[in-house]
């Protein structure tokens, strides 16, 4: 597909202020994208829903508070995945959405809406980068950054993405390498001994190995139990 340009004149009035906004919470070269949810709806979003342009000026807003952008990219991310920010938050639509996903013959979870935790630490990181384009630096540290050898990098949520009784039961089938398609890495997880095949070890998403000088005092590796205990779970296809 050809690359197109556009002028801001092209745009919607009622909204070209938000561009920024819209530009850096559907995915740029320093926030990731939502999976599935492209530039258009984001787009088609505002144009359905003007009321959330309220919440969006919040992004532009030099002053904003960590608490108004998290409640603000929130009541966006809600209404992106089809719920009422009047009435639910990430969380319930997130479970929501996995219970009618659940009856279909295939179940993609990286469709599902992120946690509310995830979602308030993608809408910092949004925020921080549009106050960049405007000039206006804040610490990145506060805003859903952190530091790593490597740089700057995103911070992870706090919070598992779902009951730990059913995390333990999610593996994949991947035969070579698990790249983007692996069923764990799609739901955040990293491979384990219920893949398989390459049962955690064999592929590009392995368990994080800790070495026995790596462990605080006190504390000790896993016992043997908690692993079999893992392995009754059900391979789910």
């Amino acid at each position: 597909m050809p690359d197109s340009y556009y002028s801001n004149t092209s745009f919607n009035h009622k909204f070209s202020n938000e561009l920024l906004f819209i530009h850096a919470i559907s995915g740029c070269y320093i926030t990731p994208a939502l999976f599935g949810q492209g530039k258009n709806k984001f787009i088609n979003l505002f144009l359905k829903h003007e009321e959330l342009l309220i919440r969006a000026a919040t992004f532009l807003n030099p002053q904003a508070t960590t608490e108004q952008v998290r409640e603000a990219g929130g009541n966006v991310l809600v209404a992106l995945y089809g719920g009422d920010p009047a009435t639910q938050n990430l969380d319930a639509l997130r479970y929501h959405s996995f219970v009618k996903a659940a009856a279909k013959t295939k179940l993609n979870l990286a469709r599902l809406p992120p946690t509310t935790d995830a979602g308030q630490l993608h809408a910092m990181r949004s925020y921080h980068q549009v106050q960049t384009w405007l000039g206006n630096e804040n610490d990145p540290l506060k805003w859903g950054w952190m530091h790593t050898p490597s740089g700057l990098f995103p911070k992870k949520s706090e919070k598992v993405p779902a009951p730990e009784s059913l995390l333990q039961c999610i593996s994949c089938t991947c035969k070579k390498v698990c790249t983007n398609a692996c069923r764990c890495r799609k739901a955040g997880l990293h491979c384990s001994l219920l893949c398989k095949h390459c049962i955690g070890q064999s592929c590009e998403n392995p368990i994080p190995v800790i070495l026995d000088n790596e462990f605080e005092k006190g504390e000790a590796p896993a016992p043997i139990d908690m692993i079999d205990e893992q392995l009754e779970c059900e391979d789910i296809e």
